[in-house]
Order: C-alpha cells, then sequence, then structure tokens
C-alpha cells in the first residue's frame, strides 16, 4: 500500500503543540504501522527577524547577532521536534525527523517530490493568517499541489484506531483497486 509517509507539522510557533498537528501525529503513525510504510517528520520553519535595528551597530555585529540568533532557531526546532516525537511508540524503520527554513507549501511540496512518497500527512488547520482565508491555508495548497495523496487531519471527538490492523483494514476497504 504506503510505503513513504511524509508527516508535514508547524512546530515553531508556541509552547504547546497543536491539536491539529497531535491529531496528524497520532493519524499518520497509525498509518504508516498499518502499511509498513517508512515515516517522515517534516516542520518547516523560518527565522523571526528580530534584528537590533534602533541600536547602533556595525554591520559585523549585526550579521554575528542575526548568526547567533539563527542558531538559537536550529537548536530550540530540533528540541522542540524531539519532544513531539518522544513517548511514540518505537516505529520500525524509524521515523526520520526533517528541519527545513522557508516557506511551508513549498518545502512540502518539494520534500515530497524528493522523497517519492505516496502520502503526505498534515493538520487540516492549525492557526490562520487573514491571507489564508482568501487563497486557502497550507494544507489546501499541499493538497493542490502535491505529487501524491494528501490527507488533511482534523482534530475531534473521532473514535480513537484501536489497533494498527483496523487502519489496514480501512485503508483496504476504501481504496480503489
Amino acid at each position: 500500500m504506503y510505503q513513504q509517509i511524509l508527516l508535514a507539522v508547524a512546530l515553531q510557533h508556541g509552547d504547546e503543540f497543536s491539536p491539529h498537528a497531535v491529531a496528524a501525529r497520532e493519524a499518520a503513525v497509525a498509518l504508516a504501522k498499518g502499511t509498513g510504510a517508512q515515516l517522515s517528520v517534516l516542520s518547516v520553519y523560518d527565522y523571526d527577524d528580530e534584528t537590533p535595528g534602533a541600536l547602533s551597530l556595525s554591520s559585523e555585529d549585526v550579521a554575528r547577532y542575526r548568526d547567533t540568533q539563527m542558531l538559537r532557531m536550529d537548536e530550540r526546532m530540533a528540541t522542540t521536534m524531539q519532544a513531539f516525537l518522544a513517548g511514540l511508540p518505537t516505529h520500525e524503520p524509524p521515523i526520520t525527523p526533517l528541519l527545513k527554513v522557508g516557506d511551508p507549501r513549498q518545502l512540502i511540496v518539494a520534500t515530497a517530490e524528493a522523497l517519492g512518497v505516496d502520502l503526505v500527512v498534515i493538520g487540516a488547520q492549525s492557526t490562520r493568517r487573514w491571507l489564508d482565508v482568501l487563497g486557502g491555508g497550507t494544507a489546501t495548497a499541499v493538497s493542490r499541489h502535491a505529487p501524491c495523496a494528501v490527507v488533511m487531519v482534523q482534530p475531534g471527538e473521532q473514535r480513537p484506531l484501536g489497533q494498527t490492523s483496523e487502519v489496514g483494514q480501512t485503508l483496504q476497504a476504501t481504496t480503489p483497486g
């Protein structure tokens, strides 16, 4: 069925993981277990531009400050990814964490293409900017441009899948072929 699944989650903002990210994680892990697929987890982030412009610093000091801030953000994102994956049941093959800097819409699609994934799992909506209301959010953009199937996960009151075999049976029952 699926051999390579990409879970795309937004982990940059907030101290807690969004219900959308958690629901997408649970769905991706269940799908990977049920189908025996490899699972990669991607979080795309950007560097907050908090360069001290008001201070009279040399361009070298500003560059050094910016580099330090970027390094701190990279370290924070690595720690956040570890926390997001901590406590998950062991998975064979191991889950591959991926962190990338840039535009989530472009990098999720590009990563899916580069990895040759069969399925992208993404939260249906976590935070929406006013531009997202007009043009659709990241999940919508990914679903339009991904080279594979996309599952958008919405947190809710659904009964959790009790066994991974239920996932495989559900997929086999709903997949044409």
